[in-house]
């Protein structure tokens, strides 16, 4: 009886210390959001492992920046600010206008159109450098081809995905090749014919 006790405060003061993260890291955002002269509410939800924060508002795009650096130097630093303040790790996801998963699908798009020119050009191809998350988006799209290869390549800021082509030979012995039909006579049938 005196254990549960024990364990039921424990689990009340983790939740506690969570709700207060969660809550500090909300009102850091909003300051944050507010000092760079942007009218945005912020929305939070959580699950086992993650908190997901969401920018809200008329100038919610504002927040975005160019290609996302500004999403996610705000998502770092809400990062830092809420593992910072609790014992174990939660991952930090923070979002404006649906930008992460429109961007999602524009980068398997891009997998994909890029998949049919390595394909039909035989050559590699380099995209520009990209965050850790949208590299990751492009290996996973291209991960089941039957054509081409991915890989990361580069140090810091210009890592960037290399799609290579697979090897001819590999090509040409799938299911799907198209079989070569060889012509050809043997020298001892030319010489009988005359």
């Amino acid at each position: 009886m005196i254990k549960e006790n024990s364990i039921e405060k424990a689990v009340a003061a983790e939740t506690t210390a969570e709700t207060t993260a969660q809550q500090n890291v909300v009102e850091f955002l909003q300051n944050v959001l507010a000092r760079m002269g942007l009218d945005c509410g912020v929305e939070a939800t959580e699950s086992e492992d993650t908190l997901f924060l969401n920018i809200t508002g008329k100038d919610a795009s504002g927040a975005i920046g160019y290609r996302g650096e500004t999403l996610d130097a705000l998502q770092y630093l809400c990062s830092l600010v809420h593992n910072g303040r609790i014992d174990g790790h939660k991952r930090v996801t923070l979002d404006a206008e649906n930008y992460r998963s429109k961007r999602e699908k524009s980068l398997q798009r891009l997998a994909g159109n890029l998949e049919q020119k390595v394909k039909r050009t035989g050559k590699q191809a380099s995209l520009e450098p990209m965050n850790p998350y949208e590299r990751r988006v492009i290996h996973t799209t291209l991960q089941g081809s039957k054509y081409v290869t991915t890989q990361s390549e580069g140090e810091g800021l210009s890592r960037h995905v290399v799609i290579t082509p697979i090897e001819k030979n590999d090509i040409l012995n799938s299911p799907n090749a198209p079989r070569k039909t060889l012509n050809f006579v043997y020298r001892s049938e030319k010489k009988r014919r005359r």
